[in-house]
């Protein structure tokens, strides 16, 4: 790497930032939430090879972090059904797992459906091994293209997920959303700006707790 003067990041701060960014390339992505489950879901399960396993029936909504109270009216939870389409009432999620194939699977049973031994209409959503790893007991799920950019301020967006279990037996479920193709003003004053420059990607983070619908966890 190229050695650039250390006076280049000049004392006002808006500029200095500007100048170290575009120079030394030394601003990673803006990140807006944890890459990990609150402190207030409780501990992670470990596994002494691997990842726990994620298998299970879980109740939606969530009973903590993300849509545990209430969901915006004008955007559908888990935007693009990553990891699987929920609705705003509620649902049982089942995660099925083997060692090449996790499948997580949504039915409803909110006023007007099936009783939950009766209904039968899962929606699901298949994810091969290729497609997801194990780090830090956790399966982290590829990012994928999808379409909502402009919710998030950029003219791309990429979108993953991360499923973590809890040692009370309740599922987390992570939503990363990195925005890309940002931009920023140099100068802006009131409603007026001047001089646009790409900004870093921002990766947003958001969690939910799902509880458990097996009776040996409860």
């Amino acid at each position: 790497m190229k050695h650039v003067s250390r006076a280049l990041c000049l004392p006002t701060p808006a500029l200095a930032a500007l100048v170290c960014c575009l120079f030394l390339a030394a601003c990673g992505p803006e990140v807006s939430g944890l890459p990990k489950p609150p402190p207030s879901f409780g501990g992670l399960k470990g596994a002494l090879i691997g990842c726990p396993s994620m298998a299970g029936l879980y109740a939606w909504p969530p009973v903590d972090g993300e849509y545990a109270n209430g969901m915006a009216t004008n955007r559908r939870p888990w935007d693009g059904g990553r990891p699987v389409p929920v609705s705003r009432g509620g649902m049982q999620i089942k995660v099925e797992q083997t060692g090449a194939r996790v499948t997580v699977r949504s039915r409803d049973i909110g006023p007007g459906s099936l009783p939950s031994g009766q209904a039968r209409n899962w929606s699901y959503a298949e994810y091969g091994v290729a497609q997801f790893k194990c780090r830090s007991n956790m399966l982290e799920f590829e990012e994928v293209e999808v379409g909502d950019a402009a919710n998030y301020g950029g003219r791309a967006a990429r979108r993953g997920f991360t499923l973590a279990r809890l040692k009370d037996g309740s599922l987390a479920v992570g939503i990363k959303t990195i925005a890309t193709g940002r931009t920023a003003s140099i100068f802006s004053w009131g409603d007026q700006s001047a001089g646009d420059y790409s900004a870093p990607d921002k990766v947003y983070w958001s969690w939910s707790k799902l509880q458990s619908l097996d009776p040996a966890t409860n």
